[in-house]
């Protein structure tokens, strides 16, 4: 049986795309790179995910180029 999707507090460990959305605030799309830092535009460049206090969506986003 598998897991379905959900909003957790626990921080992705693996490269890819995720929803994430702070309390009280629209999700939005981020990028998290190999070294678990975000790696999108906005204010939350250059941060490490883990130190974001909001919650991310458990599944990764395909993104198809």
């Amino acid at each position: 049986m598998m897991d379905s999707p959900h909003w957790t507090s626990d921080t992705p460990i693996e490269t890819g795309w995720y929803w994430y959305r702070e309390r009280s605030r629209p999700a939005m799309m981020l990028r998290i790179d190999e070294n678990r830092v975000v790696d999108s535009q906005g204010k939350f460049d250059g941060t490490q995910a883990t130190d974001l206090a909001g919650d991310w969506w458990s599944a990764q986003i395909k993104v198809f180029v």
